[in-house]
């Protein structure tokens, strides 16, 4: 799945490879035609190659920019909610074959609604994009950070038991309260542990349980019971 390379040199780099398939195909044809006509030689075929290989590199940043857009939410930066199912897949899988735990938190901002009426929609905006950097600082480069929808959002936690998701989002709770930059709003974590491989959708409902119970009191974490049930 094109996921994998999300987080993966070949996504990085798939401009430079396309420029030097594009390179490579480029000598090849010269070289063939050469071969049968050696007498034939110019500036054409040195503009050619020059030619086919800027368009490559040009087809390999479109591509890549498809891929990006694909997978990535474009206010916050995050990776979006077809992302996040196809990467919590792949982790539940690996429990089959690790001793560890997974954990899942689901995020939602109290009282957002207040904000976009007080200070307007462009607020709003700015208010995701600040409480996603709040994510992206207190969070570890295994963890995936996405924006579940609206004001929701949701993190895998990979190789993480049930009381560390809870002291993770206890960290996120406060370092959100406490931040200037964000309007002064709380948020609601709703958390969701196995040790596994348990369908996705008793994992979200679990974890949506959790964070239900969260907004009935508003600026709190719940965790689910642990563990959950196995299919």
């Amino acid at each position: 799945r094109w996921s994998f390379y999300m987080r993966n040199a070949l996504y990085r780099n798939i401009p430079i490879y396309i420029g030097l398939g594009g390179l490579l195909i480029s000598f090849i044809v010269c070289f063939v035609y050469y071969s049968i006509q050696p007498t034939f030689y110019n500036y054409f075929w040195i503009s050619v190659i020059v030619f086919s290989t800027v368009i490559s590199v040009f087809c390999g940043l479109w591509i890549k920019n498809i891929i990006y857009y694909a997978y990535k939410d474009p206010l916050t930066d995050l990776f979006n909610r077809r992302y996040l199912y196809e990467k919590l897949e792949s982790e539940l899988k690996r429990l089959n074959r690790s001793k560890t735990a997974l954990s899942l938190v689901i995020i939602d901002i109290d009282h957002f609604k207040r904000v976009n009426d007080k200070y307007g929609h462009l607020a709003g905006d700015k208010l995701l994009t600040r409480i996603s950097e709040v994510f992206k600082a207190n969070s570890r480069e295994i963890d995936t950070i996405a924006r579940w929808g609206g004001e929701e959002f949701a993190i895998i936690l990979p190789d993480t038991d049930s009381q560390g998701a809870l002291k993770y989002a206890e960290r996120l709770r406060k370092a959100i309260e406490k931040s200037e930059k964000c309007f002064g709003v709380t948020v609601c974590i709703g958390v969701a542990t196995t040790d596994k491989p348990i369908a996705i959708d008793i994992l979200f409902a679990e974890a949506d349980k959790a964070l239900f119970q969260a907004k009935s009191v508003r600026n709190k974490v719940v965790g689910a019971n642990f563990p959950l049930c196995e299919i």
